[in-house]
């Protein structure tokens, strides 16, 4: 058995995500109690229960440092959270400031997930050269992981799938030392 098989047979069976949606439009409706139709966040929700994982908590907020910052510290000091997930807010427009907000706020930065989430967004025919387009990234605070997800439904269910889900066990298991 591989070190990696070991890690993954040793790894958490039940594990709490935290899921925050950073879209000021989505909020502004929220605001004026509107219907909110949040694809990417539900996407987020519904991959991780349908791998018989729990969601702990949600939060929508605009893209805005003070409102990013107050929703992740939120999440990081609630102990029933293992792993946020947030959507939005990781492109290059002048509001998208996700990234440069929390990338500060990192312990250690998991470098390879932003170079192979790019890499696989690339090899979708819909997608290719637009994949740079993403400063998408993940990251390691205290006990917790971090993702930060482009705001598109496609991309949130194509890092699920083929990147967060698979190892997010493992990756807590190394995390946290156990």
């Amino acid at each position: 058995m591989t070190a990696h098989e070991k890690h993954k047979e040793h790894a958490p069976k039940e594990v709490r995500f935290y899921v925050i949606t950073i879209s000021t439009s989505r909020y502004e409706k929220f605001i004026k109690r509107e219907t909110i139709v949040d694809e990417s966040g539900d996407a987020i929700k519904e991959s991780i229960i349908s791998e018989g994982y729990k969601v702990v908590g949600y939060t929508l907020i605009p893209d805005n440092k003070i409102k990013i910052l107050r929703a992740f510290s939120e999440a990081l000091d609630n102990p029933d959270v293992d792993v946020i997930i947030s959507t939005g807010g990781t492109g290059y427009s002048t509001t998208d400031v996700t990234v440069e907000t929390i990338r500060k706020i990192f312990d250690r930065e998991i470098e390879g997930y932003g170079d192979v989430f790019r890499m696989v967004s690339y090899n979708d025919p819909k997608v290719r050269s637009a994949s740079y387009l993403s400063k998408s990234t993940a990251g390691i605070i205290g006990d917790k992981v971090v993702f930060l997800l482009p705001g598109s439904p496609d991309a949130v269910k194509l890092a699920m799938k083929e990147l967060i889900l698979p190892e997010i066990g493992h990756l807590l298991y190394l995390v946290r030392g156990k």
